[in-house]
């Protein structure tokens, strides 16, 4: 298992690393088949729309990705609208020919919320930008993981994530915290305002892991998927990752951050 998961890293960083130097058409196309992968898994847990209405949703997913890199904002508010429509316009369909009696529940926006919207958001950023994120929670998950097992101790949340520490919590936060420091030397970001960006981020995309556990118990698997091996399912490698960026995005123009 751990070779695998030492190959599967081998040979998706420098892809990843490649695509966000290069920026554009490239990142694009990766982002846009990960949120794809990620929708997939999404519905296998918490419920498939219907064959059509699936692959529509992927369509979508991908038209907001690209949206995402040329920053046309309003397209991804009517992609999230025309989503939310189509699920409606289903029940009505549904309901003419059998007297459907539940209610659409949204299931097509949650899934390009949860995925390529959140994910899409790093093709808006710099490479820097990019990097700094994606170090921060990489920092996050490897310093839960070695602090988690070396430490042990409570548990943050057992009746969600059983194998969490709060060990493994802090060891994680210090260790964002210690990454996102050392990009001061190479963006105009105020190291003060970095070391909190870095230890608020570790302790947001862990709500994610935490999420992402849930959604797995409920639905009885222990991965979300299998296309990783070693690693399970897309969402197990990017769950933290998707509110980190949410969050990013939204403080990006902080003092202390826009430099």
């Amino acid at each position: 298992m751990k070779n695998k998961r030492v190959l599967t890293a081998a040979v998706g960083l420098p892809v990843l690393g490649a695509a966000v130097w290069s920026g554009g058409w490239p990142l694009i196309v990766l982002v846009a088949a990960a949120s794809i992968l990620g929708m997939r898994e999404f519905f296998a847990m918490a419920g498939r729309p219907g064959p059509v209405l699936e692959i529509v949703a992927y369509a979508l997913g991908a038209a907001c990705v690209a949206c995402l890199g040329f920053q046309l904002w309003p397209a991804v508010i009517g992609i999230l609208a025309l989503a939310l429509w189509l699920e409606q316009f289903d029940f009505l369909r549904r309901f003419a020919a059998r007297g459907e009696t539940e209610p659409p529940r949204g299931r097509l926006a949650v899934a390009l919320l949860y995925v390529p919207v959140s994910l899409g958001l790093i093709c808006a950023f710099s490479p820097l930008e990019t990097a700094l994120v994606l170090a921060v929670v990489m920092a996050a998950d490897t310093g839960a993981y070695y602090g988690g097992h070396a430490v042990g101790g409570a548990k943050v949340w057992p009746a969600v994530s059983p194998g969490k520490t709060w060990a493994g919590t802090i060891s994680g936060v210090v260790a964002s915290t210690l990454v996102a420091s050392c990009f001061a030397a190479a963006t105009p970001a105020a190291w003060p305002a970095l070391a909190v960006l870095g230890a608020g981020l570790a302790v947001i995309s862990q709500f994610g892991d935490f999420f992402e556990s849930a959604l797995k118990r409920a639905a009885g698997v222990k991965d979300s998927g299998a296309i990783l091996p070693g690693h399970g399912g897309l969402l197990d490698r990017v769950d933290g990752l998707l509110p980190a960026i949410l969050a990013y995005a939204a403080c990006r123009s902080l003092p202390g951050l826009a430099g």
